[in-house]
Parts: structure tokens; sequence; C-alpha cells
């Protein structure tokens, strides 16, 4: 896994964009996200369907059960070090970014869409893990951030084809009223973060 892409990003660099995401999600959140989810409610209902369809997508555990499999499959079987490598990344990528959002949610606490649109309620509730009061960050943007990226660093190509897979899905998530836009974006960017912290932490040369 040797792929040069070019993609290191400086500690500053890094601080910097760290500081925009954080700032463009309290934007969203004050002007952007109900408008939003109240738009994305009355979207027609085979929009939805097919959002439905791709949302799908973003759940972690059909990942997390086929880089496992992937992983023994190569190690044990096949005994392939390059492939098994792989797979045990893209596994740590996904969990390990999952965790992360995981801890997030149950520390914020934010209002889903659903809330906002049946009860008028559009904030917090910290230290919960009721499902309505879990919407900040996504995890299902998250997943398909974490496991994109991972794609793209260990084969070193389809970067388009990935970034409309990873693209489609965040946007399923706001559409189909599961999230608000602040949501995707700080999921897939911790998502992004946690996969580049591996990627260092396992020597990973992109």
């Amino acid at each position: 896994m040797t792929h040069h892409t070019k993609l290191e990003i400086k500690p500053g660099q890094a601080v910097l964009l760290s500081f925009a995401v954080i700032a463009a999600c309290l934007l969203s959140y004050e002007f952007f996200d109900a408008p939003a989810a109240r738009f994305c409610a009355s979207l027609d209902y085979k929009v939805k369907e097919i959002f439905g369809l791709i949302t799908w997508l973003g759940l972690s555990t059909p990942w997390v059960v086929g880089a496992l499999a992937g992983f023994i499959y190569f190690k044990f079987i096949k005994k392939k070090e390059t492939p098994a490598n792989a797979a045990a990344f893209l596994l740590a990528a996904v969990i390990f970014s999952g965790l992360a959002n995981d801890l997030l949610k149950a520390l914020i606490g934010r209002s889903r869409p659903g809330l906002l649109l049946s009860e008028g309620i559009y904030g917090f509730k910290p230290f919960t893990s009721q499902y309505y009061y879990s919407s900040f960050p996504s995890g299902h943007a998250n997943t398909i951030a974490s496991l994109c990226y991972g794609l793209f660093l260990v084969t070193g190509r389809f970067k388009f084809f990935l970034l409309g897979i990873a693209l489609a899905v965040m946007a399923s998530r706001v559409i189909v009223g599961a999230h608000f836009p602040s949501d995707i974006l700080f999921g897939a960017y911790l998502g992004l973060v946690v996969t580049e912290l591996l990627r260092s932490i396992c020597h990973l040369r992109t």
C-alpha cells in the first residue's frame, strides 16, 4: 500500500481546517439547518424513497463484517499480507471513527429534525442515549467518509467515484429527515480525521 496521492496536510493547516469546519457547523445551525429540514420534509415521497435506499450504504455493520471477513480470508486462508493489511486498516477506520462519533452523540445530545417538525424542538439534551437526541454528528456520514477515504488510501484510485458515493449518502441523511446539514458535515469530517490519524499511526504512505 504505497500509493502516492499527495494528501499530506501540515499541522497548522489541520488546525485551520478544523476551525473552518466548526465555524461552518455553527453557521449552519443558526441559519441553514432548520430551513433545510423543513424543505426536505416537503419533498416528493418518490425522492425520499430513492435516497432511503442510498442511505443504507452508510450503515457501519455490513462494512465492519465485510472488512473483518476480508482480513480473515487474506490473512489466514490466502496468506497475502497486503490485502490483509488493507482490510485491517479499513476495519479499524470504520470502528474507531464510529466510536468517536457515538461518544460525541451522547455528550452533545442534539435533537433530530423529527422533533423540530413535530414539536418545534430545536436544541440539545446533553449526556443522553435517546435516539431523538442523537443527531450530531451523523453516524452514517461518519461511516461512509471513513470507508471511502480509507478505500482511496489503500487503492490510490477511484477518487471521484468514492467521493460521489460519500456525498450521495451524506445528502440522503438530510433528505430522509434523519439529520441536519451540520450533522453530516461534522460526522464526515470526524471520519476523515480519525482515518487520517490511523494512516499516520500505521505509516500508510499515500
